[in-house]
């Protein structure tokens, strides 16, 4: 599904959340993101704009949005986990729509635990940071130029080091955290601060 395309997101809501009846929990984990051009703006092209906030903002609203619509009379434990970042809690230079759409996701996220507390219902719900992950995307921003990202060295060196985790070691992560979801207290979470036992 290409959720950059949003009507058409839309049009197959059914099907992402047929027979959700008959578990005992529900987890919906939004998970991909979008980086873009990594460029200054002035310099973006609108249409990756437009695209990463399809992406990383309107497609994860939209699926939370009816995951809790669609499961709200369903007796499950119910767990909304957003996969955020920390350039949506600290500026970087030429990641000015990823940055602000993680930020945007953040808020989401805290907004939607504000009125879960507010209504006494029994979803739990979290934007978790996963800190940088050895994927694509830190291959695409270590070929990155330092006039279009001044950090570009700092990552590279963290690839380097091998200080970067892989996809699979912050899965087993998030698969912990949903085994033992009761221990975590706040909307805001970054798997780097997390005790894993």
């Amino acid at each position: 599904m290409n959720l950059a395309d949003i009507q058409s997101l839309k049009s197959r809501l059914d099907d992402v959340y047929s027979e959700i009846d008959q578990y005992d929990k529900l987890v919906l984990i939004n998970n991909a993101g979008y980086l873009g051009e990594i460029k200054y703006f002035g310099e973006v092209p609108d249409s990756d704009l437009i695209d990463i906030y399809n992406i990383n903002v309107i497609a994860p609203a939209i699926l939370m949005n009816s995951f809790i619509r669609k499961t709200k009379s369903i007796e499950a434990e119910k767990v909304i986990i957003n996969i955020s970042s920390g350039a949506g809690r600290h500026p970087y230079d030429g990641w000015g729509g990823y940055c602000s759409s993680k930020s945007a996701l953040d808020m989401i996220s805290m907004v939607a635990d504000l009125e879960n507390e507010k209504r006494k219902k029994e979803y739990k719900i979290f934007a978790i940071a996963p800190g940088p992950v050895e994927t694509n995307m830190q291959k695409k921003l270590r070929k990155t130029s330092s006039d279009d990202f001044s950090e570009v060295i700092r990552f590279k060196e963290l690839s380097q080091k091998g200080d970067m985790p892989s996809p699979d070691e912050i899965a087993m992560k998030l698969a912990y955290f949903i085994d033992n979801i009761d221990q975590y207290e706040g909307a805001i979470q970054d798997i780097r601060k997390i005790k894993f036992t």
